[in-house]
């Protein structure tokens, strides 16, 4: 019988319930009864069920036998269950036992439970406790805490000098952090200042202010408010603190710096100023030399100490020992090959040689500052021979400004043209090659003439000058050997301004050091000099430094840096009173309290030697020096940045101190100038909100129009920039141009007057100004950048944001390597000066540029900040002062293309249309008179230009093209 028969008999029997009472009638008349299928059997229906699937299991005679099955089911079952029975009564007692042991377990967990509990309450009761005496204490803290803050701001208000000690000595002293009571002093000082002064003051400003403990140090990046915050401290020292002023000392380097700190103080405090004045004053109020003071003051135009140093100049020119030496040295200087300099005798590693080279620009005999040795070769190869040349001229090329490296004009209609291509195998630069030498292949006019580094390195610098003179001698360029002699007095004049500047800063370096004629001489002995022009500078420069010394001396005359050691050391010697105009102004350095120095980043050795002899007299004098180590720009003339950099090697007790907000510059230009100095320190912060104006202005995208190219004949950034120019002037903006150096690196086409002192930059400026109205002229300015630090303007033009000019690695910084100046460290210097050309913008910046000779500073920038070229499109030329010009263009006229040649048309190949094009004056011009000419019937198109780019007439031609 399968298994599932079995188990539903076993349904069937559990289904009947009262066998002990039954179990005859289930046997005996129920089971048959199904056999039978006796509808007397009341079966319930899930009884039916199994019934009804059992009856599909079971044969006919296992169905005939289902009461003896159920019956010996039946047995079989109780005997399980009786087995079952006892299995159960062994598990009812081990389970009996084992809910005794969970009773047991869990009257002990309920018991442990219970005593968690009431370890909670007990800790709950005990942490409400504790919070209460917490909040109790926190309570009394705040309480003895806002008291601790009233006394202290009681003291602030008596004694604020004093206020430290109040702090330390009081018992709730640790109540208030460090930064807390920083916080509650700066709070005081801007309140101050602002009831006081009706000055607002930020809060970096006023934690300056409020240091008074030790020397302080101040990091001012530009525009933050730096002489507010040192003039305003000075005002709440003497007014609030009760400070005398005979206790006060402001120092600055330069008498404008102190003449406005002067100015600023007497609003606020009248008459009763502190002691204002600058280092070298305070040095002359100390010794009141007898000697007739030496210095230079463009400003006021006094130039003593160039010429006394001129002076002994001239004395070693007029010499048999020096004259010739002085001229050797500065020719050799022009013709140095600094390639091999550097790769023979001057060490240095390759990456600071790539840098030097890429920076340095190479100046020709005749003063143009070129891009390689090659050119360099052949400016001076064509100067020595008395070929006349222009560098770098403009030619418009398929409407862009192209500039050959020479160009020898031999008639008013062409010439020769010298290219060197110093970047053979770079494909881009081949490609360039190439179309310069078919675009000058097709002017009949021009000869083209191209040599590359290869011609130079294979032949030697005299044999590459055979070979272009030869070249040039063929295409019918006579030239003639000049003398040494004649060549010195061909460039006499400049060649001795360059080596005087050289000289004078030589001798100032020296003075700012102290030096001895035989500590120089000996300091150039262990010194290796780099190059034969290097040489002779530092020999004739021992000469010139000892005579003057003895010129000093014997004339009875000083210089600024000599009275400066001549302070110290009286100093040092105890002499401490010193008085100034007449008398009216006396001090006493013992008195001093307190002595704040401006623009602290052109510290230097000699000015912390007087800093640490007036510390000797008085050792509780406080030092507060304010500064931008990113403005450091002056180090070509001594100054030193390891003093701003290591202020706390230098001075005692040191605290430092920023001002970061820039309150000048719109926010682009503050985000421009945290880009270049990015990873040198901390950043400005834009205090404004409005973002500003700055444009790359490339020149290469320049495109003049008809008339700006006839005005100026081949001189492109006279025009542009008075388009540019123009736009800041109708927005209301005054503008200032800033150059690197005292000169442009673009041709500019001057009128006759202008000729002698080309690309001087005061003639640039007064070039510029002569195309505007006169009204407007005093209103744009022009600056080298170094003269330009600490001003501002509403609009700033960089002129030469170009390589050579940032970074500009001047070749004459070698004659200073003996006092350890390197090419990183005047490549910092001239990064810096780029920021502080930038900072000067009070809302707009232009900076002038092409694409192939940008300066790498941009590029340092972009990987910041995005910066967008300038549409020059949207300016319109700047109309004519003297007499009004129009443009004419001729569309559709090559069978005419001769007559309109000779008639000077220009072909334009750029942009969409093609056209001929000149410019004419307004005046007399006549429309009707043009289109009778002979040629307008033969063109498509006849359209007539304003200067301003409006169009005023247009000719539909009836010619079918």
């Amino acid at each position: 019988m399968e298994h599932k028969a079995i188990e539903l008999i076993d349904k069937l029997i559990n289904c009947w319930s009262l066998w002990e009472s039954q179990e005859d009638f289930y046997l005996n008349v129920l089971a048959p009864s199904i056999v039978h299928s006796d509808r007397s059997a009341k079966l319930m229906d899930n009884e039916k069920e199994i019934v009804t699937a059992l009856r599909r299991l079971l044969s006919e005679e296992e169905w005939s036998k289902l009461p003896i099955l159920i019956a010996q089911r039946r047995n079989q079952v109780l005997k399980e269950l009786a087995s079952d029975r006892e299995r159960a009564e062994v598990q009812r007692e081990a389970k009996r036992k084992e809910e005794e042991e969970q009773a047991r377990r869990k009257e002990r967990e309920e018991r442990k439970q219970r005593e968690i509990e009431l370890e909670l309450e007990r800790q709950e009761w005990q942490r409400r406790k504790a919070e209460e005496e917490r909040q109790k204490a926190e309570e009394a803290r705040i309480t003895r805490k806002k008291a601790l803050s009233a006394r202290i701001k009681d003291a602030f208000k008596t004694s604020f000098l004093s206020a430290d000690g109040v702090l330390t000595a009081d018992p709730d002293a640790e109540l208030i952090s460090d930064e807390e009571y920083a916080e509650l002093k700066a709070q005081f000082v801007r309140d101050w200042a602002s009831r006081e002064l009706q000055q607002p003051l930020d809060s970096e400003q006023a934690a300056a202010v409020a240091a008074i403990a030790g020397d302080i140090h101040v990091v001012a990046r530009a525009g933050s408010g730096k002489t507010r915050t040192l003039v305003t401290r000075a005002i709440f020292l003497q007014k609030h603190c009760k400070v005398s002023p005979r206790e006060l000392l402001l120092l600055a380097f330069n008498r404008k710096a102190a003449e406005e700190m002067r100015g600023r103080l007497s609003k606020t405090l009248g008459q009763d100023l502190p002691h204002v004045m600058t280092f070298h004053a305070l040095a002359y109020a100390l010794v009141h030399p007898e000697e007739d003071l030496l210095y230079d003051d463009a400003h006021s135009d006094q130039f003593g100490l160039s010429r006394e140093v001129q002076e002994v100049i001239d004395e070693h020119l007029r010499s048999k020992e020096y004259g010739n030496r002085i001229r050797d040295l500065m020719l050799a200087h022009f013709r140095e090959d600094w390639e091999r300099i550097v790769n023979g005798r001057f060490h240095l590693t390759m990456d600071e040689f790539l840098a030097y080279r890429r920076a340095l620009p190479r100046q020709s005999l005749r003063g143009e500052y070129v891009k390689s040795f090659g050119e360099r070769v052949i400016a001076n190869a064509l100067f020595e021979h008395g070929v006349d040349y222009r560098y770098e001229r403009n030619f418009r090329w398929n409407g862009v400004n192209y500039r050959p490296d020479f160009t020898i004009t031999t008639n008013p209609k062409g010439g020769v043209i010298v290219e060197y291509f110093g970047l053979i195998g770079d494909a881009d630069y081949d490609e360039m090659s190439e179309a310069k030498r078919k675009f000058w292949a097709g002017l009949d006019d021009w000869t083209f003439l191209e040599f590359s580094p290869k011609d130079l390195a294979e032949r030697g610098t005299d044999a590459f000058v055979q070979l272009l003179l030869q070249k040039l001698h063929k295409v019918g360029i006579f030239w003639r050997r000049r003398s040494d002699e004649e060549i010195w007095e061909l460039i006499r004049g400049r060649a001795l301004d360059s080596f005087t500047g050289a000289m004078r800063t030589f001798v100032g370096r020296c003075r700012k050091r102290n030096l001895s004629p035989d500590a120089l001489a000996l300091m150039i002995a262990r010194h290796k000099v780099c190059s034969k022009a290097e040489g002779i500078f530092l020999d004739v420069g021992v000469s010139i430094y000892r005579k003057y010394l003895n010129c000093l001396a014997a004339r009875n005359k000083e210089d600024f840096d000599g009275l400066m050691w001549r302070s110290v050391s009286l100093v040092r010697k105890g002499q401490t009173r010193f008085a100034r105009d007449g008398g009216k102004e006396q001090g006493d350095l013992a008195r001093l309290k307190f002595v704040m120095i401006d623009e602290f980043q052109d510290f230097s050795e000699m000015f912390f030697e007087l800093v640490e002899a007036i510390r000797s007299l008085k050792p509780g004098v406080q030092f507060f020096c304010v500064g931008d180590d990113w403005q450091a720009i002056n180090g070509f003339a001594g100054s030193e940045l390891r003093f701003f950099n290591d202020f706390s090697g230098y001075f005692r007790n040191t605290t430092q101190h920023y001002i970061s907000s820039n309150y000048r510059s719109p926010i682009s230009v503050v985000k421009l100038g945290n880009a270049l100095m990015y990873g040198r320190g901390r950043e400005a912060k834009p205090a404004r909100n409005d973002s500003g104006w700055i444009r790359l202005c490339k020149l290469d995208e320049f495109n003049p129009s008809a008339t700006e190219q006839e005005r100026h004949n081949g001189d492109e950034i006279t025009p542009a920039l008075l388009r540019s120019i123009r736009s800041f002037l109708d927005r209301g903006l005054d503008v200032v141009m800033l150059s690197r150096r005292n000169g442009l690196p673009w041709y500019v086409n001057y009128d006759e007057n202008s000729s002698a002192i080309q690309n001087a930059l005061v003639s640039f400026v007064e070039h510029i100004r002569s195309y505007l109205p006169e009204e407007d002229r005093d209103r744009v300015t022009g600056s080298t950048t170094h003269r330009f630090k600490g001003l501002e303007q509403l609009a700033v033009i960089i002129l030469d944001a170009v390589q050579r000019s940032y970074p500009l690695i001047h070749p004459d910084w070698v004659f200073l390597r003996v006092f350890g100046d390197s090419i990183d460290r005047i490549e910092d210097e001239e990064r810096r000066l780029f920021y502080v050309a930038a900072t000067r913008a009070k809302d707009s910046l232009a900076l002038v540029t092409e694409t192939i000779t940008e300066s790498p500073y941009l590029a340092d920038i972009r990987r910041q900040v995005p910066l967008e070229s300038l549409s020059w499109s949207e300016l319109p030329p700047v109309p004519s002062l003297d007499g009004t010009r129009l443009e004419i263009r001729v569309f559709g006229a090559y069978n005419v293309r001769d007559q309109l040649k000779d008639l000077k048309y220009q072909y334009e190949r750029t942009g969409k249309y093609k056209y001929w094009y000149r410019a004419v004056p307004a005046e007399g011009f006549s429309f009707d008179a043009l289109l009778s000419q002979r040629w307008a019937k033969h063109v498509v198109r006849i359209d007539i230009y304003s200067e301003t780019g409006d169009l005023l007439h247009r000719h539909i031609g009836s010619c079918d093209h």
